[in-house]
């Protein structure tokens, strides 16, 4: 499996494009479409997977998707918000017109394995940072797509509509039983891993300490 990780727009929200076999699975398109639609190259995107509902991750979704048709997946705590008034910020982002909006198919409902052909990977509910994110393990690639969850020694915010402290420490504490060796791509900034944050992180040793 090929990886693409890039950031985007003013908030550097970084998306990932994933490539297998001709095909694309396209995570978290938060802004310049033209740029996404670069990293698709000639590959068939199979379907877009949304982190969560927050303006910056989902900015060019309904530019890049009447190119590149695919269903799209949101957990349904975020779809409730996501492409309403609520969840705008001018100038950054102005909701489009409903039309223009592709629909959600609100897949993110459990922790399970989930198959977007040929893509194979674990749902994790994750909420805290928002209702309803959540991140995508690939055990065979020892690769976790964490959207804003944990950042490189720091983790997401809470005091955006929806966010829960208490919740996000839950969230660390799950995310701390996958492998060490697990490479984490966030939703901002530099990757890192799972054990080089049980070093350094100090949210991730305040959720494992009980806080």
């Amino acid at each position: 499996m090929n990886i693409e990780a890039f950031p985007t727009g003013a908030f550097g929200t970084t998306c990932i494009i994933l490539k297998k076999e001709g095909m694309a699975l396209v995570i978290d398109p938060g802004a310049e479409p033209e740029r996404i639609e670069s990293a698709i190259g000639a590959s068939t995107v199979v379907g877009y997977a949304l982190t969560h509902g927050h303006y910056d991750h989902v900015l060019a979704l309904h530019s890049v998707h009447p190119r590149h048709p695919a269903p799209v997946w949101l957990h349904p705590a975020d779809a409730l918000w996501a492409f309403t008034a609520k969840n705008q910020n001018p100038p950054y982002y102005v909701q489009p017109d409903p039309e223009e909006i592709p629909p959600i198919q609100h897949a993110w409902e459990e922790d399970a394995p989930f198959a977007i052909p040929p893509f194979h990977f674990n749902t994790l509910q994750l909420p805290g940072h928002s209702p309803g994110s959540v991140a995508f393990h690939f055990p065979e690639e020892s690769l976790l797509i964490g959207g804003d969850v944990i950042f490189r020694q720091s983790m997401g915010r809470t005091d955006l509509p929806g966010g829960d402290p208490q919740e996000l420490m839950a969230s660390l504490r799950r995310l701390n039983e996958l492998p060490p060796e697990t490479r984490i791509i966030p939703g901002h900034g530099p990757e890192t891993t799972l054990a080089q944050e049980r070093l350094d992180n100090p949210y991730l040793k305040m959720a494992l300490q009980g806080g």
